[in-house]
């Protein structure tokens, strides 16, 4: 009875997974949620006296742990060797340019994340073995395995997915060959057809766009792009410069060389307008975005010319661009697009424990999805237990009380914080981390941006929307369980929660079902019952620059310090 723990280990977004000896994902999370620091960057998955509580939650003493991570061991060796000839000291790295280069990124920036990359593959799994000498007196490891980098996004979001047999496509920012890779899921087992070689790609080209705009790709604001898009206006000179970085023959994309990657961003900062740092530069988010999605398309059409599926699973970082995610059904031949919760280098945690879960039993197979993504750490009641002792405005409710409670308080237009049972795996909070608004009001969102989540005004705010109830709100509806694609509303419902319509008559929505959140679609159908909407706004439960919440004190000191108006713990509520 062997468990298997899995280890993301890029340079951002470290993550682990813990899988039981039937191949099911006990837990999953992502290191910032637990350091509360943003996307953890080089930071170990597996901190010692991190896991040693895992540890002692989840596995038995004595049973035999595997360890698998997210790059390949042939990568592995040849980061080793670089490391030998003294590549990666900060003396070599000196004498690299901090010119951008034909990957879209600086020369000496690049050599030094892939050096972060190789310290990350040094250090992978230590942090389990000291984890399980202090929990049980003895590490019971039988070996650290380790998987290719794509065909653990592969693994990850194919064996998540609905289908037996589907195209799989991985974009990202690095891979150890190259950016992206075309997969087939033939009866649920996973084959590579394609692997793009070379250094540059879509998710670095996204990243300089991030970057020119006024953002900071190394932050992670890349969502930045995507929430200004649709408030800028195309441009012929910005779309002919960033058109001059790639160019498509016969559905193959390749990238420009070096020095005319350089002549096109000096040309684009020349014309950058003064106040960018401060508001972006929406012009060029929405020109970048466009110039996005025709990369991503000639992507899709060799994949599906490749490995012919009216089913798509998509993953890899650029598969968070949910903007270009909800036009894609119908194009291409896919009728049907899958994206996991946690697409990004986290989720790889899961893909690598997968696959060696897969490895050591052949007869295997993943059940048929989409999982639920309430796989993270629970939070702790005590606190509120604490304090119910000298706080008048808390109370403890009846289970069946909290839904409707709730629903009465966001009806009267009160913005609450919304924390139950496990958190969820990926960047987005879907009902268990949450902070909910009335979507009827059209100032809600820049209450919220102002007054909680203290951040710029153009960022949208999300819908969560009864499932039943998507086909009468949306157009060419599609079920979204994780919020991974955005839709556009039906003209006559839109001016009915102009809260969470975006510039663009879009919403990034959340289907929810009874089935994946019975409390979350309890709440929103009590809110549907009082005001004859079956949609709430949510946003995540954090402030700008920070992770969500990880810790019921997390929850209590935001309550306190912003304009939060009730909180809700579990079965707790606390109001002002």
């Amino acid at each position: 009875m062997s468990y298997t723990i899995g280890l993301a280990t890029t340079f951002h977004d470290p993550a682990i997974a813990i899988v039981g000896p039937d191949g099911e994902v006990l837990f999953a999370e992502a290191t910032e949620r637990y350091l509360q620091y943003k996307r953890a960057p080089n930071c170990e998955p597996d901190s010692a006296p991190r896991m040693e509580s895992l540890l002692k939650r989840y596995i038995p003493a004595g049973a035999p742990v595997q360890i698998a991570t997210s790059w390949s061991g042939e990568f592995t060796g040849f980061l080793e060797h670089m490391s030998r000839t003294g590549a990666f000291t900060i003396d070599e790295l000196l004498k690299l340019s901090p010119e951008l280069n034909r990957s879209l990124v600086p020369e000496r920036s690049e050599r030094a994340l892939i050096a972060s990359l190789h310290l990350g593959q040094q250090r992978a799994g230590l942090g389990t073995l000291l984890g399980l000498d202090r929990a049980f007196g003895k590490a019971n490891v039988t070996g650290l395995k380790r998987y290719g980098h794509h065909l653990g996004h592969a693994a990850y979001a194919c064996w998540s997915s609905p289908f037996r047999d589907a195209t799989c496509l991985v974009v990202d920012g690095m891979g150890e060959t190259g950016a992206s890779a075309i997969l087939a899921l033939r009866d649920g087992e996973i084959s590579e057809v394609k692997r793009h070689r070379g250094r540059e790609s879509i998710g670095f080209y996204f990243g300089l766009v991030t970057d020119l705009a006024g953002f900071d790709q190394a932050r992670g604001e890349e969502w930045k792009i995507m929430g200004l898009a649709p408030y800028g206006k195309q441009d012929a000179e910005l779309l002919a410069l960033l058109r001059r970085l790639y160019r498509i023959e016969e559905n193959k994309l390749s990238f420009a060389d070096a020095a005319t990657i350089r002549a096109v961003s000096a040309k684009i900062l020349a014309r950058r307008p003064a106040d960018a740092l401060d508001q972006g530069w929406a012009d060029l988010a929405r020109c970048g975005q466009d110039v996005f999605a025709e990369m991503m398309a000639a992507l899709l059409a060799e994949a599906g010319a490749l490995v012919p599926s009216e089913n798509l699973v998509l993953s890899g970082g650029c598969a968070l661009n949910s903007s270009f995610n909800g036009k894609i059904v119908g194009r291409h031949g896919f009728s049907e697009v899958f994206v996991p919760s946690a697409p990004a280098d986290d989720g790889n945690a899961i893909g690598a424990a997968w696959l060696a879960h897969a490895e050591a039993h052949p007869e295997w197979r993943a059940p048929k999805g989409p999982m639920t993504p309430y796989l993270g750490s629970r939070v702790s009641t005590e606190p509120l237990e604490r304090m119910a002792a000298w706080e008048p405005r808390l109370k403890r409710l009846a289970p069946k009380e909290v839904a409707p409670a709730t629903a009465e308080l966001l009806a009267e237009g009160k913005l609450v914080g919304w924390v139950q049972g496990k958190a969820e795996f990926g960047p987005r909070a879907l009902g268990n981390r949450s902070i909910l608004a009335d979507p009827r009001p059209a100032n809600a969102k820049e209450l919220l941006n102002a007054k909680v989540k203290y951040r710029e005004a153009f960022r949208p705010f999300a819908p969560s929307i009864l499932a039943e109830h998507g086909a009468d709100w949306f157009e060419n509806y599609q079920d979204s369980p994780y919020m991974e694609r955005t839709l556009v509303w039906k003209p006559p419902v839109r001016g009915r929660v102009p809260a969470v319509v975006h510039e663009d008559a879009t919403g990034r929505l959340q289907s929810v079902t009874a089935e994946r959140n019975e409390r979350y679609h309890a709440l929103i159908s009590a809110f549907h019952a009082i005001t004859g909407v079956p949609v709430i706004l949510n946003t995540s439960f954090n402030i700008m620059g920070k992770p969500i919440l990880h810790t019921a004190e997390d929850a209590i000191l935001m309550f306190y310090t912003s304009g939060l108006d009730a909180l809700v713990v579990e079965d707790w509520l606390l109001v002002k």
